[in-house]
């Protein structure tokens, strides 16, 4: 290891990089960054270093920029001897976090033979006598950025108070009025796009980075838009677990249902990241509807969601057998045929317009379909695949849809409306000539197809295709299926 300065007499003549950080890009049109330098230029004219003509400049908050990938640069740089000093301009443009100071000091610069250099305070990392003031100085500057914090909270919190409105950035969809002063309310002329995401990612087969193709958004600002409880009308920041509210201006008629939302979160939940072969040129018509009968998500080439735990399910699943792959018609095949075979004759209308008419079938649906949603986010709880607060929070939105259930009236459901549903669908089917388009339509129909091995032992549909009495227009055995392919039961 380089032997480390001991005090400023002993770094004339070293390699001096630069480090320059402002908080947000914005600020780089101002005259921060030049201020830096100005220092830099100083510290170097005043004590003869060498500039290496490395520069490392950041946008980044100083509580977070340990872990931005300008400062991986600068480490890996550090380590591969490419300088001697790193030069900060000022104590608080390093960074604002004393604990990352010290873990970046003594396991990242120091055993790479590079000290840090305060220019404005004159410290110098590795001067024994200059230590104290080191850790002085970096607390000084997280103690300013708690603080900081605090007050923007508060203020925050008393706008939440007076006006329901939690502050920061509008999101797409939404603009601030000035009357009361810079709160939120529906931009119509935007909020069709960010539904749209909605609606869109809920099929299930399309991606983050595809939609931001689409919509020219960039994927980061889509994930926070689909994560983003205002959208339903609920408001977050602010308020404790327990006091989490729907109490947005537009609560009564939110741009995005509890439904979507909810179809929403299933999908984000299923799209892990995993290994195994994909086919090139082949779409997926099935792809986030695949699960096995123990749980755990499959693709359509009988791979796991999550590739690196795939071995040991295969082992612990007795049920599902070899661990030979699968191709996508083995699951692919058998059910659309069953699509195919979707009659909408007068005899299968009149089934569904009667189911519909009836005073206790619709209503019992979907209470059994709400019932067995609860039982199933249960398991989930139980296997820790969801934390307490999430748990609990979809606990109480089922209960609320259950009561809701139970308060419907009896044979008010619009059967006329199921009829056209139905017809639309199957013409609709007929006429899919693209993958693209059944994969959409399969979406619509199934919410999870459920399999073991070679064979499917069960399929659900939506919350859509249940109300609109497509269970009883589908048919109830699947006679086209792959060679060696068991008869399902749907």
């Amino acid at each position: 290891m380089k032997r480390l300065p001991r005090s400023l007499d002993d770094i004339r003549g070293l390699r001096a990089a630069r480090w320059i950080r402002e908080s947000t890009a914005g600020q780089y049109d101002r005259f921060g960054p030049a201020s830096q330098r100005e220092q830099q230029d100083r510290f170097i004219d005043r004590h003869g270093l060498i500039d290496s003509g490395l520069v490392f400049q950041v946008a980044h908050s100083g509580t977070t920029v340990w872990r931005s990938p300008t400062m991986t640069e600068m480490l890996e740089a550090a380590r591969a001897g490419s300088f001697d000093l790193l030069l900060a301009g000022y104590s608080d443009r390093w960074q604002r976090n004393l604990r990352r100071t010290l873990e970046l000091l003594e396991d990242g610069l120091h055993p790479a033979g590079v000290a840090l250099v305060m220019c404005d305070r004159r410290i110098l990392s590795s001067d024994p006598h200059d230590w104290d003031e080191l850790v002085a100085e970096a607390t000084s500057a997280e103690r300013y950025t708690r603080r900081l914090a605090e007050k923007v909270t508060d203020g925050y919190g008393a706008k939440f108070d007076m006006h329901s409105d939690q502050g920061g950035n509008a999101p797409l969809g939404f603009r601030r009025l000035s009357d009361p002063p810079h709160t939120l309310e529906i931009d119509p002329a935007t909020i069709g796009i960010a539904v749209g995401l909605f609606e869109r990612y809920a099929l299930g087969r399309i991606s983050i980075e595809r939609l931001g193709q689409e919509t020219g958004l960039e994927p980061d600002r889509i994930r926070y838009i689909l994560r983003n409880r205002l959208y339903t009308g609920w408001m977050r920041r602010h308020r404790g677990p327990d006091e989490i509210r729907r109490s947005a201006p537009w609560r009564a008629n939110p741009p995005v249902s509890d439904e979507l939302w909810a179809r929403v979160e299933e999908v984000r939940r299923s799209k892990t990241q995993g290994g195994g072969p994909r086919r090139s040129g082949h779409l997926d018509l099935l792809a986030g509807l695949l699960q096995c009968a123990c749980g755990r998500r499959l693709r359509s080439d009988g791979t796991f969601a999550d590739g690196r735990h795939r071995k040991l399910h295969v082992n612990a699943c007795q049920a599902w057998g070899s661990q030979a792959r699968y191709g996508d018609e083995t699951w692919e095949v058998p059910v659309l045929a069953q699509v195919a075979g979707l009659t909408v004759d007068d005899g299968v209308l009149a089934r569904v317009v009667a189911a519909l008419s009836s005073p206790d079938r619709p209503v019992g649906l979907d209470r059994a379909r709400i019932e067995r949603q609860m039982r199933e986010l249960a398991l989930e709880h139980v296997a820790q695949r969801i934390d307490d607060s999430s748990y609990l929070e979809r606990l109480r939105q089922l209960r609320v849809d259950l009561a809701a259930v139970d308060a419907t009236p009896r044979g008010d459901l619009p059967a006329k409306r199921a009829v056209e549903w139905l017809r639309v669908l199957a013409d609709t089917w007929v006429k899919a000539d693209v993958p693209e388009a059944r994969a959409d339509l399969l979406h619509a129909i199934y919410d999870r197809i459920v399999v073991v091995g070679r064979s499917i032992i069960s399929a659900r549909l939506t919350p859509a295709a249940y109300s609109n009495g497509l269970a009883l227009a589908l048919p109830q055995v699947v006679m086209a299926r792959p060679e060696g392919f068991e008869p399902p039961t749907i």
